[in-house]
């Protein structure tokens, strides 16, 4: 029988804190129970890295197939989540990054409120509240609030169950639901078609879902803690060539690229111009918008296609009616 839910985790540079990610999954898998349950990590460490891992990660775990690993020798996040995801066998996705402390029951609630919602065909992402270790707990958030900036602003924690804009993660979906092209989402699209590097993944991934006719939603339970991070010690063993746990070297096109080609698809040209400033002002050191403006385009044109041959409302619908506040 398949597991009910697959922890997914991409790695890049990662060891010692996704140790700490592995074992903080699954003490929070335990309540569970047997069989439930499985983490699928795809690894995107420089090679020299990789090799490190087998001494690393609790190797009872692997030959027992709670924990498997897949290694993907090109540094693309959006690629080596959705590699992940491809072989992973739970009704459910759950995930994570490889630097964070599982909130205590997180997993516990996320899969009961996904069960609660079994009938529900509009489900798409739903989204426990994450903080940073620094932080005491009641700085955790759970959504992004888009009224002064349309890439998202941090919003707030809620208290009860509600439907929200979107958040990176962790978000627990239907794993049929994220890969299929036809009647889901399709995905991280071209972000993955092209192997772009880090950046706007998050925002593709959950503004799609409201376009295309489905919800997210926000679970009121403890936080994913996100750690680090820490060079001096996760650097052991590293040499200075190595990028620790960084995407700003990985991918194609250059870091960030992936904010601008989903403004395109999402949301056209016009979305494009209304973000440049934006863009520019906060990723500006890695992108320059001018010269990359035709290429974001070009990378975009078939998902852009795509998208707008299945949406059921446009991205300036999506924020003249703001669907996620009409079950207030």
């Amino acid at each position: 029988m398949n597991p009910k839910i697959s922890i997914i985790i991409s790695n890049r540079n990662d060891i010692s804190m996704l140790v700490v990610t592995i074992r903080s999954c699954i003490e929070e898998l335990k309540p569970l129970g047997p069989g439930a349950s499985e983490i699928i990590i795809c690894d995107n460490s420089d090679p020299r890295i990789y090799k490190l891992l087998g001494s690393a990660i609790p190797a009872g775990y692997i030959r027992e197939g709670l924990i498997r690993v897949y290694y993907q020798n090109f540094p693309c996040l959006f690629t080596a989540r959705e590699t992940a995801i491809k072989h992973a066998k739970g009704n459910y996705i759950l995930c994570v990054d490889s630097h964070v402390i599982i909130g205590r029951d997180m997993v516990l609630d996320l899969v009961n409120f996904m069960d609660s919602k079994e009938d529900d065909k509009t489900l798409g992402f739903a989204h426990a509240p994450v903080n940073w270790a620094h932080q005491h707990e009641s700085a955790g958030r759970h959504d992004r609030d888009m009224s002064e900036c349309e890439l998202g602003n941090w919003g707030t924690v809620h208290k009860s169950p509600r439907t929200i804009t979107w958040k990176g993660m962790p978000w627990i979906c239907r794993r049929e639901w994220f890969l299929d092209k036809e009647t889901g989402l399709g995905g991280y699209g071209a972000l993955v078609e092209h192997k772009l590097s880090w950046g706007g993944g998050d925002m593709h991934i959950g503004i799609k879902p409201w376009l295309l006719g489905f919800k997210n939603w926000a679970v009121p339970t403890s936080p994913a803690i996100h750690i680090g991070p820490f060079p001096k010690m996760d650097n052991r063993g590293c040499n200075r060539n190595d990028k620790y746990r960084l995407w700003s070297k990985s991918g194609n096109g250059p870091h960030t690229i992936g904010f601008l080609v989903s403004c395109f698809i999402l949301g056209g040209e016009p979305m494009m111009e209304r973000n440049k400033g934006v863009i520019t002002e906060k990723f500006g050191q890695y992108l320059d918008v001018k010269k990359w403006w035709n290429k974001a385009k070009e990378y975009g044109k078939k998902e852009k296609q795509w998208l707008d041959d299945r949406r059921v409302m446009t991205f300036e619908q999506l924020l003249k009616t703001k669907p996620w506040d009409l079950n207030d």
